[in-house]
């Protein structure tokens, strides 16, 4: 399991702090710009060190067995303190220097303790997922992680604290989004950092309640998808904007080409709606804002003009409960009748409105087009356009 997640982490956090790096150069002063790409550094150099293949160069590059875990241990808890001062930036306006410098010796004390606990300690053999089943009760290891998990404790509440908080007060959505999922990346380390305490002080009075098989995938199974919600949470105010603003080009764009057909039907009947047949085409994708209110603009103009030829016994026989179903039917019918050049009997005065703007028209001659459609096909003649 560390072979894949532990890789896929770091290539995901290396795509973003690639992107990330640009802005910092062009403003090196940015504090915020600063702790984020020193997060999304941390976030390429903990995973990538605890993917077995580079665990095992790192211990054969330094000497020193399991040196790799150390290594990753620093990365996340660089990691977390970057999250905090970001956070802080996010959160409060210049902030105290304070409140920087207490952090910053928090993580320099616990990563100075980490480093004496681990020269202590007896770890001989080079391990990557079966580490902490073959070390979780040699002597000085049980130490070291409560002094790691510890730290990463508070900084995750800490963390937690920050994100939650400040996503009730903005107003901006994918900030909001953004701080919500770093939050849940943060509930995912606490559990992380719960169930690594539980398992080693368990082994340390004798002990096993986990399974080896399953204690050695507990670690990616966590702080995998923890890392991939905080790394999403502190990018997507930057690119969430344009994927939504694409997604609704989509939709606009499948809302013109679901809509061409009604007005194809309805310029064949009366062309002069047309203003431009040439720049009405089927397969159109630029201009599509324009594009798009001009159809449903000729499409109720197209409507207007065969009001003379709607018949009212064809609603009444249409008249299903869906005043949809009604008027797609009775537009047919008008259609067919002013090709033959007949008038209606009984002619329906009613004048059903769509919406009070363009939205609410386009959304009804939606359900209008969709019942057209389900009447089976459009005919085949098609509106000559250059």
């Amino acid at each position: 399991m560390s072979s894949v997640i532990y890789p896929l982490v770091a290539a995901l956090a290396l795509i973003a702090l690639a992107y990330k790096i640009p802005p910092l150069i062009r403003d090196p002063r940015s504090a915020t710009r600063r702790a984020l790409v020193t997060m999304l550094a941390c976030l390429v150099w903990a995973p990538a060190a605890n993917t077995p293949f580079v665990y095992v160069r790192i211990d054969e590059l330094f000497g020193v067995p399991n040196i790799a875990r150390l290594i990753a241990h620093y990365g996340i808890i660089g990691f977390a303190v970057s999250v905090q001062l970001l956070l802080l930036h996010w959160t409060v306006t210049d902030p105290p220097r304070r409140s920087t410098w207490f952090r910053f010796l928090a993580v320099a004390a616990g990563a100075a303790a980490m480093a004496v606990l681990f020269a202590l300690a007896p770890l001989d053999t080079t391990l990557t997922s079966e580490f902490t089943t073959r070390y979780g009760d040699a002597p000085y290891m049980a130490e070291y992680m409560m002094v790691y998990l510890g730290y990463f404790v508070i900084a995750l509440a800490d963390i937690l604290r920050l994100s939650w908080r400040f996503a009730r007060r903005t107003r901006q959505r994918f900030l909001r989004l953004g701080l919500r999922l770093v939050g849940w990346g943060a509930v995912f380390g606490l559990a992380y950092c719960a169930e690594k305490a539980f398992y080693i002080g368990a082994r340390n009075i004798g002990w096993e309640p986990i399974p080896a098989a399953v204690q050695q995938q507990m670690s990616p199974l966590l702080t995998g998808p923890g890392c991939v919600l905080i790394l999403i949470g502190f990018t997507i105010p930057s690119w969430g904007p344009k994927v939504a603003a694409a997604a609704a080009w989509l939709q606009r764009l499948r809302t013109y080409h679901r809509l061409y057909p009604l007005w194809a039907l309805l310029s064949r009947a009366t062309p002069e709606i047309a203003l431009d047949p040439s720049h009405t085409r089927r397969g159109a994708v630029r201009d599509i804002d324009y594009r798009l209110v001009r159809l449903v603009v000729e499409i109720r103009d197209g409507w207007l003009a065969l009001r003379p030829w709607f018949d009212a016994r064809v609603a009444r026989e249409a008249d299903y409960g869906d005043p949809y179903r009604v008027q797609a039917a009775v537009l047919a019918a008008a259609i067919r009748a002013k090709a033959r050049g007949e008038q209606p009997a009984e002619r329906w005065t009613a004048d059903p409105r769509g919406g009070t703007d363009i939205a609410g028209e386009t959304a009804h001659l939606l359900r209008i087009a969709r019942h057209l459609r389900a009447a089976g096909p459009a005919p085949t003649k098609q509106v000559v356009v250059s």
